[in-house]
């Protein structure tokens, strides 16, 4: 008998006991995005200035945060923050197997797992603000209030509509 707590999506916090360079953060979503279940995922860490915001260098920009492209499921987008956790929406507890066995494999450190509460499951003023009326709920709770533009990436090959208008 399937139960819904069987059939319920759960939310887990991978805490990495260092921050995650590109290349080791491109290899660990790959491994998550690789294993199944994913609903929904985000980083989470300090932003990574392009310039020097203040002192007497101020402006001068800074070469070692430039060229932070990596490829996730075959898309790939800027690391725009230093990746310090991870947040993801697993559409059962079936995965969490797998994700704690891609986790092991990518990341030569400790981390831990946690699960909790950590998406919004109702529309925030944020989101209304940045999208207008959601219809997707995949969306809710991923946005930076403070981002100057738009740092979403959504990898699905569904069609995702937000606001009349559509993204791939």
């Amino acid at each position: 008998m399937v139960t819904e707590s069987d059939t319920e999506s759960i939310q887990v916090e991978i805490i990495p006991n260092r921050y995650l360079t590109p290349a080791t953060t491109q290899r660990l979503l790959n491994e998550i995005y690789g294993s199944g279940g994913i609903t929904r995922i985000m980083v989470h860490g300090p932003n990574l200035p392009r310039s020097v915001p203040y002192g007497p260098g101020r402006g001068t920009p800074i070469e070692e945060n430039r060229d932070l492209l990596i490829e996730v499921g075959g898309q790939a987008f800027e690391l725009s923050v230093k990746v310090g956790r991870i947040r993801l929406e697993l559409e059962s507890e079936e995965y969490l197997a797998g994700l704690k066995a891609a986790c092991e494999r990518a990341l030569p450190f400790s981390f831990q797992i946690k699960r909790g509460k950590f998406f919004h499951t109702r529309p925030t003023i944020t989101d209304y603000a940045k999208f207008g009326k959601v219809e997707d709920k995949r969306i809710l709770g991923l946005i930076d209030p403070k981002a100057k533009r738009n740092r979403l990436a959504i990898l699905s090959e569904v069609q995702v509509t937000v606001d009349d208008k559509e993204e791939c």
